[in-house]
């Protein structure tokens, strides 16, 4: 099953470098580490608009179900309107810089797996990170086999493959202007040590199923 994923880790070649000159992004990043009990690693792009875009990479000492248990309990993470919330922090970032600033990815790694959020539309991971999160606590039990594996790798979101009667290849949703919220809690690809290839996780049906997605690709 083809999933496709722009690695920014280590990869400079499509523009996204760590060393950045944005104004406010130390303390942006020092308060990302204290939110979430974490190590961060910020790239960032600037295109010729002076549009910038980030990667975001959080180091969490901790694994998924610590991660979960936590978040339920709102002691890790800060999403709530507060001094401190995750949106505050990047409405913050984008005054200091003057500049346009969005998300174009967001990595979890934790000791177990890493959960890697795309951007599906402008300003679409600072909006939906919380309820993503949300999501993961709640659909925990089917991904995971019934609490029987977890999978190392956690893509969200993943698309569907369309074929036309002649066969070709149509990529539904995958133009960030096409997309709404709701993209985000379709479907999801998933990484197992048991399995070969990825599997894709239906929210809808709460199933794990083999086919043909398509990571968001810009």
């Amino acid at each position: 099953m083809p999933l496709y994923l722009d690695s920014f880790r280590n990869d400079h070649s499509n523009g996204y470098t760590p060393n950045s000159r944005i104004e406010g992004m130390e303390s942006f990043a020092n308060s990302l580490e204290k939110l979430f009990f974490a190590e961060a690693t910020i790239l960032n792009c600037t295109d010729r608009s002076l549009k910038t875009s980030l990667a975001i990479e959080l180091n969490c000492n901790i694994s998924l179900a610590e991660m979960l248990f936590h978040f339920n309990r709102g002691t890790w993470g800060s999403f709530k309107p507060s001094k401190t919330s995750f949106i505050k922090l990047v409405n913050e970032l984008i005054t200091k810089s003057g500049t346009q600033v969005d998300i174009e990815e967001f990595t979890f790694f934790l000791n177990d797996t890493a959960i890697v959020i795309n951007k599906i539309y402008d300003n679409s991971i600072p909006e939906q990170l919380n309820d993503v999160i949300a999501a993961i606590c709640k659909h925990y039990v089917h991904f995971s086999k019934g609490l029987t594996e977890i999978p190392y790798e956690i893509y969200v979101p993943v698309f569907e493959e369309k074929h036309n009667e002649q066969n070709d290849v149509l990529i539904m949703n995958i133009e960030t202007d096409n997309n709404t919220k709701k993209d985000y809690f379709k479907y999801w690809g998933l990484y197992f040590e048991s399995e070969d290839d990825a599997v894709i996780y239906d929210l809808k049906s709460t199933t794990i199923e083999n086919g043909d997605l398509f990571m968001l690709n810009h």
